[in-house]
Order: structure tokens, then C-alpha cells, then sequence
């Protein structure tokens, strides 16, 4: 089953239509209570990070599911301001934000940086273990850089990080959506932004 595309925006339009569409869906599904308030705060968590990126959100969200297996979907265009883009720039130059303690703040700044036009910002993400991945070519017609970034590939490289991955194992462990989804992908093109978020019960 897919849910109802659901219009959103940073601003709050949808988010609680959302929200209630997740949860029917969890319903529908037959999810127990405690499961269903999982997949709920999946949701709650992913709206959360949205809308503290830098500029202005309009996006679509959506569920699929297949017995207890969901995705949670989030398909974003992110506006950037002139003064969204300076503070980005200081953020991917400098490649750290004191301000930042959580694992979902982390994946918020990830974005927001990727964001950032070619000739503006890097080529590549400087932003430690929360770096995506940037591929060598580009879908054909675009100028765009596409970023990937996935949950599992992550928690591959805070295991292996030695000193800076002990602080970030940390993050992950009181993570609300780390410790109850399977897996998270992040994928950036220009001012494109999709987030799924995968959980079976």
C-alpha cells in the first residue's frame, strides 16, 4: 500500500495531515500500539530535521508498506536565500558547527551543505564522518553534483574512526530514529532533496 502524497513545507503546512497519515497506515498495517508509536516518531523526527535546514522547504511525503516493511518518504525542494548560502559556506568550509550535538542536527547541516551550488561550495563534502559520497559523473543534462549518504554506510565508518568515532557512536546510541529504523539513504541533487527511511517490524 502507498499512502496519500501529502504536500509539506518548512513553514508547517501538512506536517500533522502527515503525521496522521502515517499513523493510519501503521493501522491499516497492524502494527501494535508500541510499533505504530515507533513508525510515528519516524515521521515526527524526519519533519523535525526539515525544518531546521537552512532556507525554505516544499516537499511531498509519503509511505509504502508491505505487510509490517515501510518507507518513509520525504521529496524536498529547498529555496536558499543569499544569507542561507553565506552561512552554508561558513559551515562547509570550516567543516564543523559547534552548535550541532545530535545525529539528526548532523544529517540537517549534511544536507545543507550538499545544497550548495558547485561554484559556490566545495565539491565535496568537509563535514567529518557525516561526508556523503559524491559520484564522478552527473545525470546526463545536469550541472548538479548528486550526494549520497546512507545510515548503514555510516555506522560502517564510526566503527572504523577510531578517537572521532567513540563521540559519534555516542550520538547514535540516544538517536531516536538511528536506533529504531533499519536503515536511512539520503540523496542530494542541486536543490533536491530525498529522505527515506526504511523499518520492518
Amino acid at each position: 500500500m502507498k499512502t496519500e502524497i501529502i504536500k509539506v513545507s518548512g513553514k508547517g503546512l501538512g506536517i500533522n495531515e502527515a503525521i496522521a497519515a502515517t499513523v493510519s497506515a501503521g493501522e491499516e498495517c497492524g502494527l501494535t500500539k508500541k510499533e505504530n508509536l515507533r513508525l510515528r516518531l519516524i515521521a515526527e523526527e524526519i519533519f523535525g530535521m526539515a525544518s531546521g535546514i537552512i532556507g525554505e522547504i516544499e516537499g511531498f511525503y509519503y509511505v509504502c508498506a508491505k505487510d509490517k516493511s515501510f518507507e518513509v518518504h520525504l521529496n524536498a525542494d529547498v529555496d536558499l536565500s543569499k544569507e542561507s548560502k553565506k552561512k552554508l559556506l561558513e559551515l562547509s568550509t570550516t567543516g564543523t558547527n559547534s552548535g550541532v550535538k545530535s545525529f539528526m542536527s548532523k544529517i540537517r547541516d549534511m544536507i545543507g551543505t550538499a545544497l550548495l551550488p558547485k561554484e559556490d561550495g566545495p565539491s565535496t563534502l568537509s563535514l567529518g564522518l557525516m561526508s556523503m559520497s559524491s559520484p564522478a559523473s552527473v545525470r546526463a543534462g545536469s550541472t548538479a553534483n548528486i550526494y549520497n549518504w546512507s545510515l548503514s554506510d555510516y555506522r560502517a565508518a564510526v566503527k572504523n574512526a577510531g578517537e572521532e568515532g567513540i563521540e559519534a557512536w555516542d550520538e547514535l546510541e540516544k538517536s531516536i530514529v538511528a536506533n529504531i529504523a533499519d536503515e536511512i539513504t539520503v540523496s542530494v541533487l542541486g536543490y533536491k532533496v530525498e529522505l527515506t527511511v526504511f523499518k520492518k517490524f
